[in-house]
């Protein structure tokens, strides 16, 4: 096993939504600096609307793009994984899910991040209302699961949570359901 040791951590910078680190480590016995990216949990959600799965359009400000997506969000303090995944997809969505069901969690960007989501699928939703943060623009869309795998295909989706959800879905849930 691989023992490390903190020297100094350092916050370099603290932003709304993550702060970066530059950490003094201990690693294998050698000294050396590792920075990254301090952020929060957060969940992922594959909404199920009968037999149409709902994505996000929005404009992503980081990449210049408007794009399709799964819902997702930060975790707040003291929220468990799959509060925030009902709290999130009402906000984004403006539905509601009686019931999710968790499918898995990974980091996706472990040279670089703590980032690590939980991803969801969130069955019998009921309509209410968005409730955006006030920086959110979302557009509610229905689509065919065969429409997804399309866009996913043609690379017209190029969220990672979203394919990786979508393809995980495929291989170990389609079936099932």
């Amino acid at each position: 096993m691989d023992r490390y040791s903190v020297i100094e951590s350092r916050e370099i910078y603290r932003g709304r939504a993550f702060s970066f680190y530059s950490d003094r480590i201990v690693y294998n016995g050698k000294e050396m600096v590792k920075d990254y990216v301090a952020y929060p949990e957060a969940v992922a959600i594959i909404p199920v609307y009968g037999d149409r799965f709902i994505l996000i359009g929005q404009f992503r400000y980081s990449i210049r793009q408007y794009i399709y997506e799964i819902p997702a969000g930060k975790m707040e303090k003291g929220e468990n994984p799959e509060e925030c995944a009902i709290r999130e997809l009402e906000e984004e969505t403006g539905f509601r899910a009686r019931r999710v069901e968790k499918l898995f969690e990974y980091y996706p960007a472990v040279g670089y991040s703590s980032e690590k989501i939980h991803v969801f699928v969130a069955y019998d939703l009921v309509e209410t209302s968005k409730n955006l943060d006030e920086d959110e623009f979302t557009d509610v869309k229905f689509f065919s699961y065969d429409e997804v795998v399309d866009m996913i295909r043609r690379n017209e989706i190029r969220d990672a949570k979203t394919i990786i959800a979508f393809l995980w879905y495929d291989k170990f849930l389609r079936g099932e359901k």
